[in-house]
């Protein structure tokens, strides 16, 4: 399963009306999938957690979970996939994550005049359109801020944080929705890499796979 790295956390400052910059905490978005608009899955949750340069981000689904944690800064990282009694981690570098996300190098905004309350915060739709053409519907709160743009690759550019959005392959729309955000502090222990356990695979080994 695929993922979306985004950029939460704990309210450092406050500057304007309403404003706030986040850079430490968990959010936690529900993922629904629909073919031809009937539900296919609703049992998958995305734990997206930063700590200043560090992510953890747990997309979590009844037949198992995968796992990414980077270092912006250090510029390394792993992504971990437990499946039943399979276990991998795929070690990570800024290089790799560049060039998984370069689709979104490119990404134009068209700010729309909808708009819809997510968890109180006052949040205003945009289309965001990749350079091959693909489009998904996201909505932002110009409420919350991020100080780490690095983290959000596909909505750094956007005046806020995206709440929710929704992306669409043929018949299959997935739409990722914040149900909670949590302000405390995240320990840095929860970023550590393990150091046994699975099985080591090099990232060019593991693009031929998908």
């Amino acid at each position: 399963m695929k993922s979306f790295l985004l950029p939460f956390g704990l309210l450092i400052s406050v500057f304007g009306y309403g404003q706030k910059i986040f850079s430490e905490g968990t959010i936690v978005y529900q993922v629904s999938t629909s073919v031809h608009g009937q539900p296919l899955q609703s049992d998958v949750k995305s734990f997206q957690q930063i700590k200043g340069s560090h992510t953890k981000v747990d997309l979590v689904s009844s037949v198992g979970k995968t796992t990414t944690i980077f270092n912006s800064r250090e510029g390394e990282g792993a992504i971990l996939q437990e499946y039943g009694a399979q276990k991998i981690m795929v070690p990570v570098t800024k290089e790799n994550i560049q060039s998984r996300n370069s689709k979104f190098d490119h990404v134009v905004f068209e700010y729309l005049a909808e708009t819809k309350n997510i968890l109180q915060y006052n949040c205003t739709k945009a289309i965001a359109t990749l350079a091959d053409g693909t489009q998904l519907e996201v909505f932002f709160s110009k409420e919350l801020l991020t100080d780490n743009t690095d983290i959000g690759f596909q909505f750094g550019k956007l005046p806020g944080l995206a709440l929710e959005f929704t992306s669409k392959l043929g018949e299959r729309t997935v739409t990722y929705t914040a149900t909670s955000i949590n302000f405390e502090p995240v320990p840095i222990q929860n970023f550590d890499l393990p150091t046994s356990g699975y099985r080591l695979l090099n990232y060019d080994e593991s693009q031929k796979k998908r």
